[in-house]
């Protein structure tokens, strides 16, 4: 009985760690994909109206509709110019955003460039 009852526990807590973990993959993905789409629609808008102002709104809506939060959009020359965004994306989670010490690690960030 006891061993019926641990096997079904960490069944359970196998599962819970995978959802949650896949649910922070998908979010660190996200973030990664965010982060470039938002360079790339700031650079093409720098092309297009030579605002740097316009560019930012653009890239900020860009991310926001899509769930994130861009952190930073760093303009840059050194050959070429280029953009460089850092957008953070919080996770779904079923579990660990209830557990007090592990829920202030959730989130996920990434960086990302696009020269032009």
């Amino acid at each position: 009985m006891r061993s019926a009852i641990t096997l079904v526990l960490a069944i359970v807590l196998f599962a819970v760690i995978a959802m949650d973990g896949y649910g922070m993959f998908a979010a660190y993905q996200n973030s990664k994909e965010l982060s470039l789409g938002a360079a790339q629609s700031a650079a093409l808008n720098l092309q297009a109206t030579a605002n740097e102002g316009s560019a930012q709104k653009v890239a900020n809506d860009y991310v926001t509709k899509n769930g994130g939060e861009l952190l930073e959009l760093e303009k840059g020359r050194y050959l070429s110019d280029w953009y460089r965004a850092t957008v953070r994306v919080e996770p779904e989670t079923r579990v660990f955003r209830f557990i007090p010490f592990l829920n202030r690690f959730l989130d996920q960030e990434s960086t990302a460039s696009y020269t032009f």
